[in-house]
C-alpha cells in the first residue's frame, strides 16, 4: 500500500509532517521519523514523472509516500489523503481517507479570510465524497496566541466548522470553542456581533416561522449584479449549512444581497454558490432561482496544464539543494509570506505606498552562499512573452521589500516554461524547461541551477 496526497499547493514539508500525525491520531497509522524530511521529485533519466515522494520517514504497512499535483473542478480542499495500492482515480471508487483545508491566516491579520472565505469547500466537497472525515488545519508557522481572546467573526466560524462536523487542527480549542447546540443560539451570537460602519450591508439572521432570512452582500463594487463576493460566500455558506445541521428544514432566503435576475440566469447556475444553493436548498430574495445545474462531474483531476508544474518543481529542487524560500505565489497557489533573513514572516500588500498595484513573481528564493536572490515568475510555452515583459516590472518587490532584507544581495530575474515539446530552452532568460512529456531542459549557463539539479540526482543516486 501506499499513501497518496493530492494537492493543488507546492507541497510543503512541515504539512506533510502534520498530515501524517493526523493519520496516526485519528485513524491508527504509526511511524517514525527516520532522517531530514525531503521531498523529492520522480526523475526517469532527464524526464520528470510529475510525481514527489517524500523521504525521511517510515510508514507501517506503507511503502512510499506519493504526492502528485492536481486541480479541482470548482472549490477545492487543500489536500486529500489517500491509502491506496494504485494511483487514485476520479471515477475509481476510491474515496479518500480524510480531507484537509489549510490555512496560513492568523486571526488578527485577516478575519474574514482566515475564518469565512475557506467555508464553502467544506460544503462543496460533499456531493462527492460524503461521509469522509473533513479538517481545518492551522500552519504551524505563525504563532498562535493562546494569551489573546480571538476575535467574535474567529469564534463564530470555528463554532460552526465544529457544528457541521469539521475537526480543528493546530489551534488550540480554548473556552471560546465549541458547538451551537441550537439555532437559537448561533442567531443570538451572530447578530450580537460588533456591526460594519452603515455604509456596508451587515450579516444578520432572521427567524420566522416558515424560512430564516440572512442579510448579506453577494456582489462586489467592481462586479455589481454578480455573484463574486468570497468572504461572504463563504459566511453564508457557512450559517446556511450550520442551519440545516441544527435541524432547519424550511426555507433560508439570502436577502440585500445586490445579485441581478440576468446573471443568474446567464450563468444557468454554473456557480461556486448556486452549487452550494442546490445542496443546502438555499434561495435568493426576489429572485427566480435557476433550474439546479449539473455538478462538474470530477471533483479533481491531475494536473497537466498549469505553469506551476515548472516553477514548483524548481521551488523544490531548490529547497532540496539547501536554498531558502523567500517568498512563493505559484498560479492557482495561496500567496505565501515573505520571509526576512531572520525568519520574519512579512505579509506583502496589494498595493504600494504611491498607490500602485504590487506586482508579485511566482517564486523568490535565496542563495545564501554567492549572496543572490533569483526571482522567478512561471509561464507555459505559449505565454513566454508575458513572462519576459512581467519580469521587467518587479522594480518595487525589489526595492520595497528585497533590497531593504537582503541588502547585500544581487538579483536575479527568471523564468520558468511549462509546456511544448522544444528540444532546447526557448530563450536565455529561462532557467527551466519542463514540457509537456516531463523532459526537463535546464538553463546550463547558470551555474545555481546546475549545481541545485546535479546535487538533487546526486542525492537520489545515494539514497538509491
Amino acid at each position: 500500500m501506499n499513501i497518496y496526497i493530492l494537492t493543488e499547493e507546492k507541497p510543503k514539508v512541515s504539512v506533510i509532517n502534520q498530515l501524517l500525525d493526523i493519520y496516526k491520531n485519528d485513524f491508527g497509522g504509526e511511524y517514525e521519523i527516520t532522517g531530514s524530511l525531503m521531498v523529492m521529485p520522480f526523475f526517469k533519466d532527464d524526464y520528470f514523472d510529475f510525481a514527489y515522494e517524500l523521504w525521511g520517514v517510515k510508514v507501517k504497512g506503507i511503502e512510499r509516500i506519493i504526492l502528485k499535483t492536481v486541480s479541482g473542478s470548482s472549490s477545492f480542499m487543500d489536500f486529500l489523503f489517500f491509502v491506496s495500492e494504485n494511483e487514485p482515480l476520479q471515477d475509481d471508487g476510491n474515496k479518500p481517507l480524510f480531507a484537509v483545508e489549510e490555512t496560513k491566516t492568523s486571526d488578527d491579520e485577516s478575519r474574514n479570510t482566515g475564518v469565512y472565505q475557506r467555508c464553502s469547500k467544506f460544503i462543496f466537497i460533499r456531493p462527492y465524497y460524503e461521509d469522509v472525515p473533513l479538517y481545518m488545519l492551522y500552519n504551524d508557522e505563525l504563532e498562535m496566541h493562546d494569551d489573546n481572546r480571538p476575535s467574535d467573526t474567529s469564534v463564530l466560524g470555528t463554532n460552526m466548522l465544529l457544528t457541521i462536523g469539521v475537526k480543528i487542527i493546530g489551534k488550540p480549542l480554548r473556552e471560546w470553542f465549541h458547538k451551537f447546540n441550537t439555532i437559537d443560539e448561533l442567531i443570538e451570537f451572530k447578530n450580537g456581533m460588533c456591526r460594519p460602519p452603515e455604509s456596508n450591508t451587515p450579516i444578520l439572521i432572521t427567524k420566522y416561522d416558515d424560512r430564516i432570512e440572512i442579510s448579506g452582500r453577494l456582489d462586489k463594487p467592481q462586479n455589481e449584479g454578480k455573484i463574486a463576493h468570497d468572504p461572504n460566500i463563504g459566511a453564508l455558506s457557512i450559517i446556511s449549512a450550520t442551519l440545516r445541521k441544527l435541524g432547519w428544514t424550511g426555507d433560508i432566503v439570502i436577502t440585500r444581497h445586490g445579485v441581478e435576475q440576468n446573471y443568474l440566469t446567464n450563468t444557468h447556475g454554473r456557480n461556486k454558490f448556486l452549487y452550494i444553493c442546490n445542496i443546502l436548498n438555499i434561495k435568493l430574495d426576489g429572485l427566480i432561482m435557476p433550474p439546479p445545474a449539473p455538478f462538474p462531474s470530477d471533483y479533481w483531476h491531475y494536473e497537466m496544464a498549469s505553469e506551476k508544474l515548472a516553477s514548483i518543481l524548481l521551488h523544490i529542487v531548490a529547497e532540496d539543494a539547501g536554498f531558502k524560500e523567500v517568498y512563493q505565489n505559484h498560479a492557482g497557489c495561496e500567496r505565501g509570506y515573505f520571509r526576512s533573513p531572520t525568519n520574519e514572516l512579512i505579509t506583502l500588500p496589494k498595493k504600494t505606498p504611491d498607490g500602485n498595484n504590487l506586482l508579485i513573481p511566482d517564486l523568490v528564493f535565496n542563495d545564501e552562499f554567492d549572496k543572490v536572490i533569483y526571482v522567478i515568475e512561471g509561464k507555459k510555452l505559449s505565454t513566454l512573452h508575458l513572462g519576459l515583459e512581467e519580469i521587467e516590472d518587479y522594480n518595487d518587490i525589489e526595492n520595497l521589500y528585497i533590497k531593504n532584507y537582503y541588502p547585500k544581495h544581487k538579483i536575479k530575474r527568471a523564468i520558468t516554461i511549462f509546456g511544448g515539446n522544444l528540444e532546447d530552452l526557448p530563450d536565455d532568460k529561462v532557467l527551466l524547461y519542463l514540457r509537456e512529456d516531463g523532459k526537463t531542459i535546464i538553463n546550463e549557463n547558470d551555474k545555481i541551477i546546475k549545481e541545485i539539479f546535479d546535487y538533487c540526482e546526486s542525492l537520489k543516486n545515494k539514497m538509491n
